[in-house]
């Protein structure tokens, strides 16, 4: 009767859970596909069919044959279901085909679904006393092997036009003369062709107006989150607005972006007093002034005495002595005299030296005080300055700030017109730094050493991105692995990447400035008026004196 078919199925149901539990498994019985949507996916999940319904497995969604999900189909055939699945299942097949020998029990057979050619049965493993297996490489390389299926690759056109550019957008990106420009995209691209390659599928190009931002559907990310793209032609950062829409498959391109402009060396007016901290200036004039008592001591004539503290002053200055005493200690005291001011000048001019070498730049280094300062700003045109930061509205306090004090209504400009703006002096342009550097070149030293920035997006490494839990997602994962062990995305970085032009002067010490030795002057020429004043009051001396 229907009650003891009933009886059975709950009983052998029990019994399979029970044997499961024994080996620390849980486990859960039913013929409701929709069972799948109630268990947690934080581990993977294992599940255990029986070919005997098919509408079971054709209610079951597609998502639950991505490779969270391992399947064990117990039958002799593959149900027509699986021929329509996603390309990451991890489905396999179990039968008791033999040839006649006892000791294999079973059969554990690899289903391979190919997006074009459907299910496909392969060996993979038998059972006999414990699973062995026979055909695990071959797994792996089927994985591997899309048959040059068809993937499409979306990437923003950036500064690609038509009208100065004398070919397709796919040229424009493999030309080696421009790799300075659009070097993240070309670089993203690149690592997504290799990704395909490895996969032996075929690349699509599609190229799109936009880049990270969804305003239009003419835009890379919505060809990625909408499915109808597979890989990203252009980095992405990771942001947590991005990680429900899209999956990170590989690390590659250092992004950073900034405002650079050109700054001055500041000035220093107690440049002479810096290289010594105030105990080591007490300190030598307490030296002074004991080397002025053991020269007046030892001197053997008036001339010797009216003439020590002269001659230690002019020996601490490096300057001639008036005189050398006539005696063995007065030379001995005159000896020590004149190592110990060599060494103390010695100390003070590398002190001085070091102190230009390591000096800093006066220009802003914070979004605030750009915004205070001098420079007025202005940027790159991409779409991703503009619906990240300059056109909307952020919570970033210091972007706004600026924003509200420097923008105007020039305020994009092109790259060219960018470049000149920053080498008058006047002006910081917001770039990405690979983009600009190539353009520095053509600056003098003085200008290459006077480039300063202060950044928007400090740099970070950015990723080629795909579609959120997408069926390609773990297959380009592996692949960016292989890119990686192999060194091709080092190398392609490292073909792209533009270096910051060495400053040539940086191993010299900077040109003293007005600023730094106006304090001199003005002690110079107060001691000149000084002497003018003595020399009058000797003169009414003398005079009064007859």
């Amino acid at each position: 009767s229907n009650l003891e078919i009933i009886k059975i199925i709950i009983s052998d149901r029990a019994k399979l859970i029970k044997d499961f539990s024994r080996h620390g498994l849980s486990a859960t019985c039913s013929c409701d596909a929709h069972i799948l949507e109630y268990i947690s996916t934080k581990n993977s999940q294992g599940v255990l069919y029986f070919v005997e319904n098919y509408n079971i497995l054709n209610e079951t969604k597609s998502h639950h044959f991505s490779l969270n999900y391992k399947w064990l189909i117990v039958g002799n055939e593959i149900p027509n279901r699986l021929h329509t699945v996603r390309y990451d299942a991890d489905i396999t097949l179990f039968n008791y085909y033999g040839n006649g020998n006892s000791d294999q029990v079973g059969y554990f057979q690899d289903i391979y679904i190919h997006p074009e050619e459907g299910a496909s049965v392969h060996p993979w493993a038998y059972w006999s006393n414990g699973i062995i297996l026979t055909h695990e490489v071959e797994k792996k390389l089927r994985r591997r092997n899309l048959k040059k299926f068809p993937m499409r690759i979306a990437t923003p056109i950036a500064q690609y036009s038509e009208d100065w550019y004398n070919g397709t957008f796919r040229q424009y990106l493999a030309d080696e003369r421009l790799s300075e420009l659009d070097s993240a995209i070309r670089c993203a691209h690149g690592a997504s062709a290799l990704l395909i390659e490895h996969l032996n599928a075929t690349e699509v190009l599609v190229p799109t107006l936009l880049w990270s931002t969804v305003v239009s559907n003419d835009s890379m990310m919505v060809e990625l989150y909408t499915e109808k793209s597979v890989l990203a032609g252009a980095v992405l950062r990771m942001m947590p607005s991005r990680f429900e829409r899209l999956d990170y498959v590989l690390p590659i391109w250092p992004f950073s972006v900034g405002f650079t402009y050109l700054a001055e060396r500041e000035s220093s007016s107690n440049m002479y007093v810096e290289p010594f901290a105030t105990v080591v200036w007490w300190s030598c004039l307490a030296i002074g002034l004991v080397l002025t008592a053991a020269q007046w001591l030892t001197s053997r004539s008036q001339l010797e005495k009216d003439g020590a503290c002269i001659t230690v002053l002019a020996s601490w200055l490096q300057q001639d002595a008036s005189a050398v005493p006539e005696g063995i200690s007065g030379r001995w005291t005159f000896i020590v005299l004149s190592v110990s001011s060599m060494l103390v000048h010695a100390y003070y001019t590398s002190a001085i030296v070091s102190a230009l070498m390591s000096t800093g730049r006066s220009g802003p280094d914070s979004l605030r005080s750009l915004a205070d300062s001098r420079y007025s700003i202005a940027s790159e045109d991409y779409d991703y300055m503009r619906y990240l930061m300059f056109d909307i509205k952020t919570n970033w306090e210091d972007l706004e700030y600026l924003k509200e004090k420097k923008i105007t209504a020039k305020f994009y400009q092109d790259i060219e017109k960018g470049v000149k703006l920053i080498e008058d002096g006047n002006t910081a342009f917001h770039a990405e730094y690979n983009q600009i550097y190539p353009y520095f070149k053509r600056f003098s030293d003085d200008n290459i050493c006077k480039l300063q920035h202060v950044d928007t997006i400090p740099e970070s490494i950015s990723w080629v991105t795909t579609t959120k839990r997408g069926q390609w997602t773990h297959a380009l994962r592996c692949s960016s692995r292989w890119l990686h062990e192999t060194g091709l995305s080092k190398r392609l970085v490292s073909k792209l990447r533009v270096r910051r032009p060495a400053c040539r002067t940086s191993l010299l010490a900077e040109r003293v400035k007005f600023g730094d030795v106006a304090p001199l002057l003005c002690l110079t020429m107060s001691g000149a008026i000084l002497s003018l004043l003595l020399l009058g009051l000797e003169i009414l001396y003398a005079k009064w004196a007859k």
